[in-house]
């Protein structure tokens, strides 16, 4: 049952091929999350500013 869970990896270049998708999958994730955190932070900051010149007049 083990061996059959295992991936039979033919090449190591495979193997190496496989890690450096996984890595880019990730790098790929964390700009999104990057870039959908600066939005809101943005937002946030303009968004205060904007009700703080309103309570100022």
């Amino acid at each position: 049952m083990a061996d059959e869970l295992v991936q039979d990896w033919d090449d190591e270049a495979e193997y190496y091929t496989a890690i450096g998708r996984s890595w880019l999958v990730i790098v790929v994730a964390l700009v999104c999350v990057g870039v959908v955190l600066g939005v809101a932070l943005v937002s946030v900051v303009f968004g205060a500013s904007e009700v703080l010149s309103i309570i100022s007049g």
